[in-house]
């Protein structure tokens, strides 16, 4: 049954102006250069205090880093999510922080080159030097890639790139309300945009044409992962709910990823928003408890 907070929250997202941000192009357009005046969402002082912090630059683009204090071996790749468009936002770092004491990894969150001033080429170009630089540091075994919408599909696309040039897979994938075919033609979308309080078809498809930009398509992987090749990429773990807009590219992934007899866990919660792991309901402390034990299984299960 849905918590009394996941209806409430369900009622206030609209009012966040998200998703009529994500209803209209031009509205969209409009946002980006008032986003670009702001300063980039840090980690907070309690942070600072739990873990250690540190903040690197690759090109004018910031890298966070939240470490635990006694340190780690293991580090989880997260690429935030916000239609290739918007940069990380605040609500992100209690997700990170959790991550980072419940698996007792080090959580990178690398400010990826976005869109329209950057196309999927570009930005996949620079991520692929921070993981290279990871699997230098620790090696692609004590690596494990992880994402939220666009940044989810942006983890599915740089594994299959890493595949098919025969580079240093990591170790498992995570993947929050994946965001897998910026066509946004899926039949069920016109329905689900109804219920979605964060996401609209017209401007996610505009971002989707951005993000493609002249050097791609988006029917095609990686601008549009869900239609690459799924074999021999690492376990991987799929969270969607049933109100989000994007929930037909999860089913769409864990159909191939069966079909491929690639190692997939897949959890639908009912009635969930985009992106629900984010906020403070019941729904997402179950969630995050799901990442962390996916992301410690094989650690358990070696020390028994």
């Amino acid at each position: 049954m849905t918590s009394i907070r996941a209806r409430l929250l369900a009622k206030a997202l609209p009012l966040t102006g998200l998703k009529a941000l994500f209803s209209d192009e031009a509205k969209l357009r409009a946002s980006i250069p008032k986003s670009r005046a702001k300063k980039v969402a840090a980690p907070g002082k309690a942070l600072h205090r739990k873990f250690d912090v540190t903040e690197t630059d690759r090109d004018g683009h910031p890298i966070f880093t939240l470490s635990p204090k006694s340190g780690s071996h293991r580090r989880v790749l997260y690429i935030h999510g916000g239609a290739y468009v918007l940069d990380i936002q605040p609500g992100y770092w209690t997700l990170l922080g959790e991550i980072v004491h419940r698996t007792d990894a080090t959580v990178v969150a690398p400010c990826y080159p976005l869109t329209p001033e950057h196309d999927w080429q570009q930005s996949y170009d620079w991520m692929m030097q921070v993981y290279d630089a990871l699997v230098d540091e620790v090696g692609a075994d004590n690596i494990i890639i992880m994402g939220d919408s666009a940044g989810a599909g942006f983890a599915l696309g740089l594994t299959q790139i890493l595949r098919d040039q025969g580079k240093a897979m990591p170790h498992k994938m995570v993947l929050l309300s994946p965001w897998l075919d910026v066509s946004m033609t899926d039949p069920m979308q016109p329905a689900l945009t109804k219920r979605d309080g964060i996401l609209g078809i017209d401007g996610l498809r505009a971002a989707g044409e951005w993000w493609a930009g002249e050097s791609g398509s988006v029917e095609t992987a990686p601008v549009s992962p869900l239609f690459g090749s799924v074999e021999n990429l690492p376990p991987t773990a799929v969270f969607t709910g049933t109100f989000d807009l994007l929930w037909p590219d999860a089913r769409k992934f864990k159909e191939k990823a069966e079909a491929a007899d690639l190692s997939i866990d897949y959890f639908e919660f009912p009635t969930m928003q985009h992106v629900w792991m984010l906020f403070p309901i019941p729904e997402a402390k179950k969630a995050r408890q799901q990442i962390a034990d996916f992301i410690n299984a094989d650690l358990e299960s070696a020390s028994k």
